[in-house]
């Protein structure tokens, strides 16, 4: 705890001597191109990728000129808020190219290292608060602190109802609020909720939507595409039209085409709540087994490592503990904290199983071949990224191309 305050100061400290003169400079080298978009910016924990998506989707089939910022397509590897340096000529070339509405996943780290200085948001939408970067922000209170910032700089706040961070977040809202909810009232509520194997609909206000995209979590991301859609005057068809065949977004519930008739998904769920969520979903549509291969990243926050144990001990049937960017820890210490939060019971009762495979493809390996037809392996934490990083080495890493080498091993073992 000491060590992280320590941290957390010194960021501090950092922030204000070296991350806000540089982004003033660079806004006032290129004229705060950012003034010239209507900004919709996006902050949470989790579905921040996916909800940017669905929003920037919209805007693009409503015939809006609009370009978007997320994980995926950001410049730099491993970062989803980028360096002032890098987001104004970004902003500046948008403008150029005729861009009137710019989506934006909006980091806590990012708020909090004034990255967005000179950014005047019309729309700022929160997914959701779960425990996440500890390491940096020591606790939720200031976790939340830093997120918060997005909304004193937004002109219309679209809050998740149904999140613990609801009331601090309203609180510190300077203009309008717009709510989304499944659990408690709000202005985007969502009832009549079915999910089958290969649908999930439920209905909204006046509205029924429906997808092909049948987890849970998902009610959440459309909901706040559609308040923040809504909220910019967008006929709420454009979205409800959309949704009908989910756009795809890599590494995102993404499946890996397979003929052992085994569902094979890659998805970044990198938290407890993400995991949770990601398995509470599957267990709704999986026939066979749940099989899940995940790590916890090395140099960040430890205290959610044994909490993900936790959280697949009782929604999995078997995990696969492996390795993910380890950076300069040992994957055996990552590994055992999270093997430490796994309960017992559930072993003890045969209701779950586990493997520590420190080596990433030989996880994939392991988890094709003790695959059954109508299971699903879920390969979670790496997503869409292309590299991993082990010490301070980038090496390449595909996760379709580490499922497709365990196809190939186990049709070869056959």
């Amino acid at each position: 705890m000491f060590h992280c305050l320590n941290r957390y100061y010194f960021q501090k400290l950092k922030n204000y001597l070296w991350h806000l003169p540089r982004s003033i400079f660079f806004n006032l080298l290129y004229s705060f191109p950012q003034r010239k978009l209507v900004l919709i910016g996006v902050t949470g924990t989790d579905g921040k990728t996916t909800t940017t998506t669905l929003i920037h989707h919209t805007l693009i089939a409503a015939g809006i000129k609009s370009d978007f910022i997320t994980t995926i397509n950001s410049p730099g590897l491993h970062t989803t808020s980028p360096d002032a340096q890098h987001l104004i000529p970004i902003f500046a070339k948008m403008v150029k190219e005729g861009t009137t509405h710019a989506v934006i996943e909006t980091t806590a780290h990012g708020l909090d290292q004034f990255r967005y200085w000179g950014c005047c948001f019309q729309v700022g939408v929160i997914t959701n608060i779960t425990h996440e970067h500890f390491d940096d922000f020591v606790d939720m209170h200031r976790y939340t602190h830093a997120k918060s910032l997005l909304f004193k700089n937004s002109e219309v706040s679209v809050l998740n109802k149904d999140d613990p961070s609801f009331p601090a977040l309203k609180s510190v809202a300077k203009k309008k609020i717009v709510s989304f909810g499944i659990a408690n009232k709000s202005d985007y509520q969502a009832n009549n909720i079915k999910i089958t194997g290969s649908r999930l609909s439920f209905s909204v206000n006046d509205f029924f939507i429906t997808t092909n995209s049948n987890y849970y979590y998902q009610i959440y991301n459309i909901l706040a595409a559609l308040a923040a859609t809504n909220s910019l005057g967008i006929d709420p068809k454009y979205l409800i039209e959309l949704v009908l065949h989910f756009p795809e977004v890599k590494g995102r519930r993404e499946n890996i085409i397979n003929d052992l008739n085994i569902d094979t998904i890659i998805d970044f769920a990198h938290t407890p709540q993400a995991l949770q969520s990601t398995l509470e979903s599957l267990r709704l549509t999986t026939k066979g087994k749940i099989i899940v291969i995940f790590g916890a990243t090395g140099g960040r926050d430890p205290t959610k490592r044994p909490l993900m144990g936790e959280v697949v001990s009782h929604l999995a049937d078997i995990a696969i503990i492996t390795a993910d960017d380890t950076r300069s820890e040992s994957v055996d210490n990552i590994n055992e904290q999270i093997i430490a939060g796994i309960d017992q019971t559930a072993i003890s009762q045969k209701k779950f199983r586990y493997y520590n495979i420190p080596n990433r493809q030989d996880a994939f390996n392991l988890a094709i071949r003790i695959a059954n037809p109508k299971d699903t392996v879920i390969a979670c934490g790496k997503g869409h990224e292309t590299t991993i990083l082990h010490g301070s080495t980038e090496y390449p890493w595909s996760e379709a191309e580490a499922f497709r080498t365990a196809f190939r091993t186990k049709n070869q073992n056959v």
